[in-house]
């Protein structure tokens, strides 16, 4: 109960933060999902061919799962990175929110290209290969650019108005809170890693029945 009202202080406290980064990031989705629509037809055709490779490949050859997690784990941890390093700097909020619209574009691009793409059953492939993953990553990512933003907004606060240096207090909360959503982010990598790509293969074996 006590996480629950200090989770309720918080949004209170940075409802404006929290309505950019979910602003940002769903508006990312719709533009992804319309440029699809818009995507000329030789790249579309590129696109459709490299993925029927890939999911017929998954099927023929075994995942590497440990080569496939440390993969993952650059991809994620390079975007994490990114967001720490802009928490840490006084005018990082317009870059991180621009960091959630490219986060959002590249998913509603994603879902919608698999869809399209593969008529009626790419709505299978699309909820196994990006749902499960996204199910943590999405939260997690959002609640840290939120952190990151009331980080990089104090920083600036005291830069220009209080003229005080963030204390250490609240770079350990900061700490703290990227600490418990590395963590979160960890378990999401392990299931892209290890679920996904059974999950894909089951689609692609028995929906599409490519072997």
């Amino acid at each position: 109960m006590n996480i629950l009202n200090k989770l309720n202080f918080n949004y209170k406290e940075n409802k404006l933060f929290y309505m950019m980064v979910f602003v940002f990031f769903c508006v990312g989705i719709v533009l992804g999902t319309y440029m699809v629509k818009y995507m000329n037809l030789n790249d579309s055709t590129d696109l459709a061919g490299y993925f029927s490779s890939f999911t017929k490949s998954i099927t023929e050859d075994p995942v590497n799962n440990k080569v496939l997690l440390i993969d993952i784990l650059k991809k994620n941890l390079m975007l994490i990175g990114i967001i720490i390093v802009l928490a840490f700097t006084v005018f990082g909020t317009p870059f991180i929110l621009l960091v959630d619209l490219i986060k959002g574009f590249t998913l509603g691009y994603t879902f919608s290209f698999l869809i399209s793409t593969f008529d009626g059953k790419g709505i299978w492939l699309a909820l196994v290969s990006i749902l499960p993953q996204n199910i943590i990553y999405i939260p997690c990512f959002i609640a840290l650019s939120i952190v990151a933003i009331e980080f990089s907004s104090t920083k600036l606060r005291d830069r220009f108005f209080n003229k005080s240096k963030v204390n250490t207090i609240v770079e350990r909360e900061l700490i703290f809170k990227v600490g418990v959503l590395l963590c979160v982010f960890m378990v999401g990598t392990l299931v892209e890693a290890y679920l996904s790509p059974g999950l894909i293969r089951f689609v692609v074996t028995n929906v599409y029945k490519v072997i």
